[in-house]
């Protein structure tokens, strides 16, 4: 039985992608009598557990598929509409991409000027960087930063961006500049604070002008107070031990590196445009020379997978990864942030745009109907990995909870005294933290990071766990140094998706 539901869904997408213009209008309309897309897509919520979920097809500048599943929030069972507003995350770094290129293509700026150009305030603590990032550094991946380097400091704080940045920049760079990719939230943070001093307003305020005005993204949200007061968004969810959770209210941030809220009608007029060289009824809003520019390969990633399928070579441009797949070049950026995962990806040679949001955070369905989806459109006859990616996923989240329970059957028997951990601690790179004693309870605060609170156990010798209210932050395990039975230092860390190195806090008193 489902066997036969795959084979209908790639026969009707197939079709529906691959028709000429001239039947486009037939197409659509068998697309919807057949239906097929619909029961796999409810199909799919069911299988990998997401409450909601909005798609989005554009094939040659018509819409084949804009529609919203399921409910907003488990509790509420609010529906999804194609008005409904998702975070969209890391798919924000399209827009401050195009922004970026568009402004060159303005001559307000070059994307070899030097940040500092920008933002003369901006100290590093090694010189030699802050004399050689550029524009293109920070918005391609390669300043030098690793991988979600000094992203604890930028999620779910009370921090200014300028703070933010200042702290940051205490921390040295992982690499030689321009020597490999590091995937940094905080070099887009950089590049946001910039538009201030480029435009003489900030990068919401402009990117709000210059795109969603004339581009009439009237659902694409980019001020705090917009996003807080709307009625029509989504809660985020995520999946412990095989149960749906609901996620308490994040902290809306507006931030250049994934702080835009959009509903998938709007994000299907902003692929349209990208496709159609940068035109909108007639008027060119997005130069064609910075689509181009933006689609350039910056750097190397290097080889992946695509959901199991064969390796393909992978660059980042301005915002945009692009990869090689069945010799086609494909532009995508996906997002991951408070129990949601989203996915954009457009294949130019084909005319075809794709949209997926979701409000789960552990699955791979985004990944799964994209890569679908693009197979179909290229007639290859590629395995169905649905359900093989179902089961990849539960052996997944199988791992961890034995690991957990691994773990747990590990700890040493001894004993310690928790009370020596009690105390003020200080970071350098972060500020201060405090270990209190409430009740049986040994608790973690952090001062710019008020609504977060983690509380230890014994793990083994030296070792803490630390378990934080916030499942975003994970359960993770401190080590403390001890010194004539009295603690020196510890270091912080929170789950990897956040950020996988630590931070050392010294004990003040």
């Amino acid at each position: 039985m489902k066997e036969s539901k795959e084979l209908i869904f790639f026969v009707c997408v197939a079709f529906c992608l691959l028709v000429p213009n001239r039947s486009m209008a037939q197409a659509t309309s068998l697309f919807f009598e057949n239906d097929s897309i619909d029961k796999y897509i409810q199909q799919a919520i069911e299988n990998w557990q997401i409450p909601g979920i909005a798609v989005c097809i554009i094939k040659d500048g018509e819409i084949l598929l804009q529609k919203g599943y399921g409910v907003r929030d488990w509790e509420t069972k609010n529906k999804v509409d194609e008005q409904t507003i998702f975070p969209i995350a890391s798919v924000t770094k399209t827009f401050t991409g195009t922004l970026f290129a568009t402004m060159e293509a303005e001559n307000k700026i070059s994307l070899n000027d030097l940040v500092k150009k920008w933002l003369p305030w901006l100290t590093m603590k090694d010189k030699l960087y802050e004399q050689q990032i550029t524009l293109t550094d920070v918005l391609s991946h390669r300043s030098g930063w690793k991988t979600f380097q000094g992203d604890f400091l930028n999620t779910e704080t009370t921090l200014d961006y300028a703070t933010m940045i200042n702290l940051f920049s205490k921390i040295p760079p992982a690499y030689p500049i321009r020597t490999r990719f590091g995937y940094s939230n905080f070099g887009f943070m950089i590049a946001g604070e910039c538009v201030k001093n480029i435009t003489g307003l900030n990068w919401n305020e402009y990117l709000h002008n210059r795109f969603l005005i004339p581009l009439e993204m009237k659902r694409t949200l980019v001020f705090e107070k917009d996003i807080i007061i709307d009625t029509n968004k989504v809660t985020g969810h995520t999946v412990i031990n095989d149960s749906l959770i609901v996620l308490a209210p994040h902290k809306i941030e507006p931030f250049s590196h994934g702080g835009i809220y959009a509903s998938i009608k709007d994000l299907g007029i902003w692929v349209k445009v990208l496709l159609n060289k940068g035109s909108f009824e007639n008027k060119n809003i997005i130069p064609e020379s910075a689509i181009e520019k933006m689609w350039q390969s910056n750097t190397i990633i290097g080889k992946s997978k695509a959901a199991d399928r064969e390796l393909y070579f992978k660059t980042y441009g301005l915002g945009w990864e692009i990869f090689q797949y069945q010799n086609i070049e494909v532009m995508q950026h996906n997002g991951a942030y408070a129990g949601t995962l989203t996915s954009m990806a457009l294949i130019p040679r084909l005319n075809l745009g794709i949209v997926i949001l979701t409000n789960q955070d552990n699955h791979l369905l985004h990944e799964t109907l994209k890569w679908q989806i693009i197979d179909a459109s290229l007639q290859r006859n590629a395995p169905d990995y649905t359900f093989s990616n179902i089961e990849r996923q539960k052996k997944r989240n199988a791992e961890n909870n034995t690991q957990i329970k691994e773990d747990r059957a590990e700890r040493e028997n001894f004993s310690i005294n928790m009370d020596f951990i009690v105390g003020t601690y200080f970071c350098d790179y972060y500020g201060k933290a405090y270990i209190q004693k409430r009740g049986n309870e040994y608790v973690l605060s952090l001062e710019h990071h008020p609504q977060l609170q983690g509380v230890f156990s014994i793990f083994k010798k030296d070792m803490l766990t630390c378990t934080y209210n916030q499942p975003m932050f994970g359960t993770v395990q401190f080590p403390f140094v001890f010194e004539n039975n009295r603690v020196k230092s510890f270091k912080l860390f929170v789950d990897g998706f956040v950020e996988p190195d630590g931070y050392e806090f010294r004990k003040l008193k």
